[in-house]
């Protein structure tokens, strides 16, 4: 008889209900708050990367401008991704792979829901943005969950998944690393 570790569902649970009362694309385009401040070194800091100025999207079309920018820097994203393969790597180690996946799937398919109707009204609200870019920010956003459950699925401490996750749920976007520069939206 094979015994069958369930799920912690309190950290799902928790997560879920994290994503509920999220300000999701309330902020953007706001100045930054000190908490805003704080997250987004945290991230830095957690990812590996030295002192980044912090700076700031105004508008949907200057997000997407640095978003295309020859200057977007794929390291950050690089950074995180290897942080969440090893996540992964421990959250896969101590739980079935089919009930790993299937409460990974049903969350992110909940947050996604949510987070593109809130992209949606962030965009109609400040005007002038891309349909295509609504999509890409519920999809950061959405990502962003995933990141979070895999972290504390796999009893991470200090992730940078909290600290990106705090900043989209006090309404900001993290759009990444350009130049020398966290820019939030």
């Amino acid at each position: 008889m094979t015994q069958i570790v369930a799920l912690p569902r309190t950290v799902l649970d928790r997560v879920a209900a994290e994503v509920r009362a999220a300000s999701w694309f309330a902020a953007l385009g706001e100045p930054l708050t000190e908490g805003d401040c704080a997250d987004a070194g945290s991230y830095i800091a957690e990812l590996g990367f030295g002192e980044l100025d912090v700076d700031i999207a105004h508008d949907w079309p200057e997000a997407e401008r640095l978003l295309k920018s020859p200057d977007w820097s794929p390291a950050w994203w690089d950074a995180e991704e290897a942080q969440r393969r090893e996540a992964l790597n421990r959250a896969e180690s101590r739980y079935p792979h089919h009930a790993l996946w299937t409460a990974l799937t049903e969350l992110t398919t909940e947050a996604g829901e949510l987070v593109h109707g809130k992209a949606a009204t962030a965009a109609g609200r400040m005007g002038d943005a891309a349909r295509a870019s609504i999509h890409v920010a519920a999809g950061a956003a959405s990502h962003a969950v995933y990141q979070l459950a895999v972290a504390r699925l796999a009893g991470e401490e200090g992730s940078p998944f909290e600290s990106k996750f705090r900043l989209f749920a006090a309404g900001r976007w993290p759009l990444g690393i350009v130049g020398s520069r966290l820019i939030l939206f």
